[in-house]
């Protein structure tokens, strides 16, 4: 799959941050279906819209409510989920690897960082 064909989402809480990624990506081509900041925003978001990719901040509102969310995720669609975090500990990617993470990106980000990410995640939806 290209850039240009690809929806995501972005469930990010901090809305500069989710602006400045929707900016990123949308100069990749990708299309953002939306910007939610909490799960239920995202589930329904995710419903409507069907994106082929999810970006996940993991501290959303509560230390597990994101790794609560990705399992949601999983449950639901099979969505491959590229998180977002502030800090991956050792824990967390533990705790993360049960989802075969499309990728991860760690805040503050470097936007080449996020488009190599991104775009490697885009890339893997065809395989």
């Amino acid at each position: 799959m290209r850039p240009t064909d690809a929806k995501v989402l972005i469930v990010e809480d901090e809305s500069i941050v989710a602006h400045d990624i929707g900016g990123i990506l949308e100069g990749m081509g990708v299309t953002v279906t939306a910007i939610a900041q909490d799960a239920a925003g995202a589930l329904k978001s995710i419903a409507v819209d069907q994106p082929d990719l999810v970006l996940l901040d993991l501290s959303l509102s509560g230390r597990f409510e994101g790794v609560e969310l990705a399992r949601e995720i999983d449950r639901r669609w099979q969505i491959p989920v590229v998180f977002i975090s502030g800090h991956l500990s050792d824990t967390a990617v533990r705790e993360l690897g049960e989802f075969h993470a499309a990728g991860y990106v760690v805040k503050p980000f470097h936007p080449v960082n996020l488009r190599e990410t991104v775009g490697s995640a885009i890339n893997a939806l065809d395989r």
